[in-house]
């Protein structure tokens, strides 16, 4: 039987323990954790995870998954999706940008808006605000990975990301991946 994936989704209240919890209950089940985001913003903890299964009936597993985020105090949302390589269809090319600037409204919007004109898809998105230890200026950084077509260059992404380098004074480097 093939993989089937899930995407998990759960929010709630930050406590320790959570990660471990829920992961137990995954490998118990004999589920796997292929890619995940865990974090936790202000107080509370977020987590994104694509997880496979080789069990038929992922309805039991859901059941459980959301019998345990119901004890643990979690929002949870649990959605049948697609393989990432069926999802990619493997006519792409990936590059990480990463983002470095004083922090202002914008930066974000700046790079995707830029990314998606040339066609790409972004596949992952990582920002921080936080203080300069010397001055406490408040800066800012980023790190993207996006799937665009495999006609898009490094060299053209890093033409358009120019101008949002300028525009927003920040230091902006591509890199294939």
């Amino acid at each position: 039987m093939d993989d089937r994936y899930l995407v998990v989704t759960a929010l709630g209240t930050d406590r320790p323990g959570i990660v471990a919890e829920l992961t137990a209950l995954l490998a118990e089940r004999g589920a796997n954790v292929a890619d995940s985001r865990m974090a936790v913003l202000g107080g509370e903890f977020a987590l994104m995870a694509l997880v496979s299964t080789r069990d038929g009936d992922t309805e039991a597993l859901r059941a459980e998954v959301g019998q345990l985020a119901e004890k643990l105090g979690l929002q949870l949302i649990v959605k049948d999706t697609r393989s990432p390589a069926e999802h990619r269809g493997g006519r792409v090319r990936s590059y990480e940008v990463q983002v470095h600037a004083l922090d202002h409204p914008g930066i974000v919007h700046a790079v995707a808006d830029s990314v998606r004109g040339l066609g790409g898809n972004v596949v992952s998105l990582d920002t921080s605000a936080y203080e300069a230890s010397v001055t406490g200026a408040p800066l800012f950084q980023m790190e993207l990975r996006a799937d665009f077509p495999s006609e898009i260059s490094a060299s053209r992404l890093r033409e358009t990301l120019a101008e949002v380098s300028e525009a927003a004074n920040a230091d902006i480097d591509v890199r294939p991946c």
